[in-house]
């Protein structure tokens, strides 16, 4: 593209709008004869929505602004426009126009980005780091890897909800930024997280066709890796759009219910109720070899939260396998980081060191509360010792 006029574009004086029309209708060549008209009238009036309008409705001039080589000068223009606009929808709108006209995936992420440095509102910035990350996983995926760009920082969950919570973002706003990273993921741990963290900015009265979908994804993922995630998968059942999963889609509801907290004699009941190992066909991933695997694991770990001794016969019967084969499962639970135990192979028993919760109702609090008084009384045993001894030494 011919540079002729372009350095005009950095100086924003009274008549900069008029002369970035022009530029790029000239650029263009064969724009509607109409366009500098339309775009001359808007300015006369004083609609910076309808300018932003015309100008994103006319493909090539949206080409030649990305071919221009003062294109970030001319994003600044149209930034400032938006300002005056006052439109939430137009930032979204143009960072759309930009990617489907260009063909130079580093420019225009790069203009989207410097549109994304001149916005100053939340939720402007939200939409278009949605764009942006669609945009690489689309084109460039090796960008949303973690040390390669902004982009691939952004990947980082953690740091991403943090920068959203900081900046006030309400859960709906959210929403298009996580879907997109979600459906950017390259590891299912990644994919499954940012589909938990979607499923959280649903409540009761907004969940849809979309929000349904992306809880079975999760309820899925979450059946399919029950350890990877486990903190952040403890709480998926009180999340509505998962509730929700129990009118729309009982059995994974159900299924999902089960390795949250229920045990592999529950896993069973549910195979024979549905008709046998058949019923995981509909869920991708999901195969009877690793729901055995995992909930014998989860079950261990249930029975370590209510036994600080195990004998091995009741781990076999628990998770209906022989003898031989409890100190493989113990140490499977151990590698989870789920349990840490220790093995006495001449008691034949499993010794409790400390076990994740998979639940905490009514049950758990009155076994804390039996502890709470068992260890009080041997505190007040050994008390009790002190003083007799303390007796005797004084006499």
């Amino acid at each position: 593209m011919a540079r002729a006029g372009s350095s005009a574009l950095v100086n924003v004086a009274d008549d900069a709008e008029l002369r970035l029309v022009r530029h790029l209708a000239e650029s263009a060549a064969c724009t509607s004869s109409g366009f500098i008209q339309e775009c001359e009238a808007s300015i006369s009036g004083g609609d910076a929505s309808k300018l932003m309008s015309i100008i994103l409705g006319e493909s090539k001039v949206m080409e030649a602004l990305t071919r221009d080589d003062e294109a970030t000068s001319a994003v600044s223009l149209l930034a400032a426009l938006l300002d005056r606009a006052k439109d939430s929808q137009l930032v979204g709108k143009l960072a759309d126009s930009l990617i489907q006209v260009s063909t130079d995936t580093n420019k225009t992420i790069s203009l989207l980005a410097a549109l994304y440095n001149m916005r100053s509102g939340a939720t402007e910035k939200t939409v278009l780091m949605a764009k942006m990350i669609a945009l690489a996983a689309e084109r460039q995926p090796a960008s949303l890897e973690p040390q390669s760009s902004m982009l691939g920082k952004w990947m980082d969950a953690s740091r991403l909800s943090a920068m959203l919570d900081e900046w006030d973002v309400e859960p709906v706003d959210r929403r298009p930024l996580y879907m997109a990273a979600a459906e950017s993921a390259s590891s299912p741990v990644t994919k499954q997280r940012f589909n938990l963290m979607v499923v959280e900015t649903y409540s009761r009265s907004d969940i849809d066709a979309q929000g349904l979908a992306v809880s079975k994804q999760a309820a899925v993922g979450a059946i399919l890796d029950p350890v990877s995630l486990f903190e952040e998968q403890r709480n998926i059942m009180s999340l509505p759009a998962i509730q929700a999963l129990k009118e729309k889609s009982g059995p994974l509801f159900s299924l999902l219910h089960i390795f949250q907290g229920g045990k592999l004699q529950d896993y069973y009941a549910f195979i024979e109720a549905n008709g046998g190992d058949d019923i995981l066909k509909q869920w991708e991933g999901l195969t009877p070899e690793t729901c055995v695997r995992y909930m014998r694991i989860l079950s261990l770990c249930s029975l370590a939260s209510e036994h600080e001794e195990i004998p091995y016969k009741v781990v076999a019967d628990t998770l209906q396998t022989g003898p031989e084969e409890v100190e493989e499962w113990v140490i499977a639970a151990v590698s989870s980081g789920l349990l840490s135990a220790k093995m006495d192979q001449l008691q034949n028993m499993v010794v409790v060191e400390s076990c994740v919760v998979r639940k905490f109702g009514m049950e758990q609090w009155k076994a804390v509360q039996s502890r709470l008084h068992s260890w009080k009384h041997n505190v007040g045993g050994i008390l009790e010792a002190y003083r007799l001894s303390i007796g005797q030494q004084q006499q």
